[in-house]
């Protein structure tokens, strides 16, 4: 009998149907943060009992685990020849159609209300809701006023908001919407020539050495002046060209608190972009036997990637890839720098004489 660690089974209200020639399902903070899934099978003999279609709800499930509560079969393709026949269906989280719909909450406009009530009001029609969990500093303060664009998905503005306070979205099973730094899980070790079946890694240079956020606050009796035109916040880029400045305007306006929530998570960008490890491993398990959520902790020692004294780095997951074909099944991980998800500055104790990335928290830019 095959290992049931191996089954991924699609669970819906007319059965539960496990015979797929292909499977792939996945989760990143670049792609697919809602969890998303492409499924191929043999119709019609393998699926004679029954097709699934656009707009069935169902459940995901690896290795027994459900990696996807009630989503959405959005798509299905179906084409054949003389020699074979095949049927796709993909589709994503119940938090995929926060990127589909158009946000509505009462009068579209929000005053001093805080993120996570801004998001649950406009969440609430879709039968979602959001969370965060270990924001950073300052990430409860409310906003003077916000207003839903017109046309704005539930995710665009949410987007728009975490993005002002230093908060990267992500998707749990059941579409419950989370943020924060908060990790869940236990994460793993990857050892060259032990458990990985191949790893490449990418080194990029950030460019500019300081950053900095400008923004601006509507004036009023006790706020005028300077002091509501010319809000800033900077923060300086390890290994950026010495210098050199990278300036960008906030979204939306921010006293000086918001200015430097929105610069760190600017840098938390450039961080998250600066180095990047692919690796794949045989299965779709960690050690301890769950699946993988994102932003755990993964220890890598790859002398190969890593030309350093100890040939090992610590990084956070920032995507991941269950897939299952012909050759067996496999799980990618996309490994960034721990300072995607917490800007700090460089350690010099811990720089082993290659490489040591970091931004320091954003401070109010010094004005003339």
């Amino acid at each position: 009998m095959p290992d049931a660690d191996l089954y991924c089974e699609v669970r819906t209200l007319g059965g539960t149907y496990r015979d797929w020639l292909s499977v792939n399902v996945a989760q990143s903070f670049d792609q697919s943060w809602s969890r998303s899934f492409a499924l191929t099978c043999a119709e019609p003999s393998a699926a004679s009992a029954f097709r699934l279609k656009p707009g069935d709800r169902v459940d995901i499930a690896l290795a027994g685990q459900v990696l996807i509560k009630e989503g959405y079969i959005t798509q299905r393709q179906a084409a054949y020849d003389g020699a074979r026949h095949a049927v796709q269906v993909s589709g994503f989280s119940k938090a995929g159609i926060t990127e589909i719909v158009s946000a509505q909450s009462g009068t579209g406009q929000f005053r001093g209300y805080k993120i996570d009530a801004i998001a649950n009001s406009v969440l609430k029609p879709l039968g979602l809701k959001f969370e965060v969990k270990d924001g950073p500093k300052g990430w409860d303060t409310p906003f003077p006023q916000v207003m839903i664009r017109h046309g704005e998905t539930p995710f665009a503005l949410i987007s728009r908001l975490c993005n002002q306070r230093g908060l990267w979205i992500e998707a749990e099973a059941d579409g419950t919407l989370t943020a924060g730094t908060k990790v869940d899980g236990s994460g793993a070790q990857f050892v060259e020539g032990v458990n990985i079946l191949s790893a490449s890694c990418m080194i990029e240079m950030p460019g500019a050495a300081e950053l900095i956020t400008s923004s601006q606050m509507t004036g009023s009796d006790s706020l005028f002046g300077r002091k509501a035109s010319e809000i800033s916040a900077k923060s300086t880029i390890t290994g950026g060209i010495p210098g050199t400045k990278q300036t960008y305007l906030a979204e939306m306006p921010l006293d000086q608190k918001g200015a430097e929530l929105r610069t760190n998570m600017q840098a938390q960008a450039i961080e998250s972009a600066r180095l990047r490890v692919n690796l794949t491993y045989q299965g779709w398990l960690k050690p301890d036997g769950s699946l993988w959520k994102l932003k755990e902790p993964v220890t890598v020692k790859s002398p190969m990637l890593f030309p350093t004294k100890s040939g090992q780095m610590e990084l956070k997951l920032w995507g991941y890839t269950h897939s299952q074909s012909e050759s067996g099944t496999t799980t990618t991980l996309d490994l960034v720098n721990e300072n995607a998800f917490g800007v700090r500055a460089q350690d010099a104790k811990e720089n082993d004489g290659w490489y040591n990335p970091g931004a320091t928290p954003a401070v109010p830019e010094e004005r003339t």
